[in-house]
């Protein structure tokens, strides 16, 4: 069991830098056809939108790749000072509180997504906003997701 969890997280490791890349890149060629159209007077009147969002997923799939790698922000000062068990317990505490702002965040944007699907806002050429959204309450659910396995399978390092 534990081999396939290890190949799992190898798979969504890998699938999420696939991911990270193929936006950075789409956002930066979008974003450089913009300025190099703009100065022929001409230029795609979608792309500001398209970048802008793509900055929106970049941002949101990074903190889910972040936290998976435990790269993201953290104070380590407990680490310094504390014993391994106090150590362990404030990182369980962190991590499960951590979990629950998480949780909170998806469930409310759950409901701006679901105003901008009501209201019809427009996002990105003809498609609407709330499609792009969709990576907020996504991510932020699996960020909980994460949070919630890292307090009882990562160690406090």
């Amino acid at each position: 069991m534990s081999q396939l969890l290890d190949r799992l997280a190898v798979i969504l490791r890998w699938a999420g830098n696939f991911l990270l890349v193929a936006l950075f890149l789409t956002m930066l060629l979008v974003a450089a056809m913009q300025v190099i159209a703009r100065e022929f007077g001409l230029g795609f009147y979608w792309g500001d939108d398209l970048v802008r969002m793509a900055v929106l997923w970049v941002t949101m799939v990074g903190a889910v790749v972040a936290i998976g790698d435990s790269k993201h922000i953290r104070i380590d000062l407990i680490d310094r000072l504390f014993s391994n068990t106090v150590r362990r317990l404030a990182w369980v505490i962190s991590c499960l509180t951590t979990a629950v702002i998480c949780a909170v965040f998806g469930y409310f944007s759950l409901d701006m997504v679901g105003w901008d699907y009501v209201d019809g806002t427009p996002g990105v050429g003809q498609a609407p906003a709330w499609i792009f959204e969709t990576v907020i309450p996504g991510s932020a659910f699996l960020m909980t997701l994460r949070f919630t396995l890292q307090a009882f399978t990562k160690p406090a390092t």
